[in-house]
């Protein structure tokens, strides 16, 4: 008995997916391996289109890498040129200087001696010059001896190459000798910007020890920014100065920024680069900071080839893949999965190497790994 109704209830489930697959089978049609199907609802609602191959102008480049920099001459690191305290330095990194405008007072009882030697020195030439003028008249008469004259003048010598000496070290530590009295003599004196600029590194605190070798703080004037390239040796014959340039601060943002090859370095340095300094566009210099580290593309050649948008194109399992148009009817669109191989990018389209490709050949324009995918 339990057999008879084990075989009923098989029949009737037998049943049961027979009609479903046939349900199934009206409802769909069957897809070929590779193709794909877009309804022209799905088509509209998603804003689709169709591209072809286009012959296009690409760039022949080279990627570097380097960092925006300014001249030599608008980088200055201030030092002390004689060693001193800091009395006080009010600046702030980011703060704005100009030239010849006092950024650090330094003291030190070295000062005191100096402007105290230098007025004796002062005052004891006048006599050692009368003594000069006076042997050298008795020496004219033979009244005194050679010897007596000679002392004279070598002690009036000595004491004006002191005196300039003097002069010259106080100038150094900026003591204006020419104001210089018994009633002005200070214990501390000023350091100066040397250019205008932006303070970007401070290295001393107000009440440190800072001797002629310390770092005292470092100015960068960004008028003049520019690239600092390092081009390997290989590509080295393709440059020329005017050549475009492409970068991105990567640390920053994806946006792209122009330059120009200005100079390109005559020797190769020990890392097998040339150095190449290239002008960035003016109105653009605002956004930068001297030091920043930059990913650059030199265009140094241009070639004709065939490319399609990259949004026609997905990578699926490391390949790449489009989709060509095999034929529309009414319900839509039918779509064959098609392998290609592709160079380089620019702009927003990508190189193809396939020779086979057809440029009257559609293409779907976007939604492509989508499709690959599902």
């Amino acid at each position: 008995m339990k057999y008879i109704l084990y075989s009923i209830l098989f029949v009737m489930i037998m049943g049961c997916k027979s009609k479903e697959n046939e349900t199934t089978s009206k409802n769909t049609s069957p897809v070929e391996e590779g193709k794909f199907f877009i309804s022209k609802e799905q088509w509209e609602k998603n804003n689709m289109k169709l591209v072809s191959v286009k012959e296009k102008q690409f760039p022949t480049t080279i990627k570097v890498t380097g960092k925006i920099d300014v001249p030599p001459k608008n980088k200055v690191v201030l030092t002390a040129k004689m060693g001193g305290f800091v009395k006080s330095i009010p600046m702030l990194v980011g703060d704005k200087v100009h030239k010849g405008q006092r950024l650090v007072t330094l003291e030190s009882q070295k000062f005191v001696a100096m402007q105290q030697e230098y007025l004796e020195t002062k005052k004891e030439i006048n006599y050692l010059k009368s003594e000069f003028k006076r042997q050298k008249l008795l020496f004219d008469e033979n009244i005194t001896s050679e010897r007596n004259y000679l002392k004279a003048k070598r002690d009036f010598e000595v004491a004006q190459t002191k005196l300039v000496s003097l002069q010259k070290q106080l100038q150094m530590i900026n003591i204006r000798v020419g104001e210089l009295d018994d009633d002005s003599i200070a214990s501390f004196t000023g350091v100066y910007a040397p250019i205008s600029g932006s303070v970007t590194k401070i290295k001393a605190v107000t009440g440190s020890y800072i001797s002629s070798a310390d770092e005292i703080l470092e100015i960068v004037d960004n008028n003049h920014l520019h690239l600092e390239l390092s081009v390997f040796e290989k590509d080295a014959l393709k440059l020329k100065i005017g050549q475009e340039i492409s970068f991105i601060v990567p640390e920053q943002s994806l946006q792209k920024y122009k330059a120009k090859v200005h100079l390109i370095g005559k020797s190769i340095n020990d890392n097998r680069t040339v150095d190449v300094h290239a002008h960035i566009e003016e109105e653009q210099k605002d956004f930068f900071l001297a030091g920043m580290f930059i990913e650059a593309v030199i265009k140094v050649d241009n070639k004709n080839i065939y490319a399609l948008p990259e949004t026609a194109i997905a990578e699926v399992e490391g390949e790449s893949f489009a989709l060509i148009l095999d034929k529309s009817v009414n319900e839509g669109y039918w779509f064959q999965k098609e392998k290609v191989t592709l160079g380089s990018t620019f702009e927003g389209f990508a190189e193809l190497k396939d020779t086979t490709l057809k440029t009257e050949s559609k293409f779907l324009e976007k939604g492509v790994f989508n499709l690959l995918i599902e």
